[in-house]
């Protein structure tokens, strides 16, 4: 339990660590500084658009709070100032938005190689850490056995698993302060749980029963139904 506790808390620690007290403020530092580094982590075109989109409904809600009596009538100057404002405040939060998807970049990097550096120093307690995964997984029941395997195959190839990857993928791409390709996703969504639906069903049919004949009767008792 405790190498668990350092496999999860040490990694995390130092990727917040780096994250939030090495890269940001060096970027912060270096994009006033560098002309390149400023243009590189600077607005991106899919990000201008939403800007746009919000400026829309930024100055849609002014008219509204206008018709309403909300807030008084305001003239282009004023407008156009108010939005110049909001346009200037959304262009600095996109712009900390890319830095921090770039420090991600480095400090996931990190996260990476600190638990690889755990693992590989504790090859002992890694032996003992499988073998506690191993006797835990042998003390549940066959009938557990087929639902946690049922249970975990639905929820990422199942019928409904499809919106669930895009949402993941979306998240992971937007992480990293990419722009989300969506013809891209849908293809690798086509494909790659597919492949994985794939293997899991050769898996189950010709290595379980190898591994676990009760488990495999009981998929077998499945299929017939």
């Amino acid at each position: 339990a405790k190498f668990l506790a350092i496999l999860i808390i040490i990694p995390w620690a130092l990727d917040f660590m780096v994250h939030d007290y090495v890269l940001m403020p060096f970027l912060d530092r270096y994009v006033k500084t560098v002309p390149l580094a400023a243009q590189v982590l600077d607005v991106r075109r899919h990000q201008k658009l939403e800007m746009v989109k919000e400026l829309k409904v930024e100055r849609a809600r002014y008219r509204f709070e206008e018709e309403i009596g909300k807030s008084p009538p305001l003239s282009d100057e004023e407008a156009w100032l108010e939005l110049r404002h909001k346009a200037l405040e959304l262009r600095d939060e996109w712009r900390l938005e890319n830095r921090r998807a770039f420090a991600n970049i480095w400090s996931d990097m990190v996260f990476g190689i600190s638990l690889f550096l755990i693992l590989y120093f504790n090859q002992s307690k890694v032996a003992l850490l499988k073998f506690t995964g191993y006797k835990i997984i042998n003390n549940i029941s066959d009938t557990g056995k087929a639902f946690l395997i049922i249970l975990v195959t639905d929820i990422f190839l199942g019928y409904h698993s499809e919106s669930g990857w895009q949402t993941l993928l979306e998240v992971i791409v937007e992480h990293y302060g990419l722009e989300v390709d969506q013809a891209a996703l849908t293809i690798f969504i086509c494909l790659i749980p597919v492949v994985i639906d794939a293997c899991v069903k050769l898996w189950l049919f010709k290595f379980l029963p190898r591994l676990s004949p009760k488990v495999s009767n009981i998929f077998q008792e499945m299929k017939r139904h």
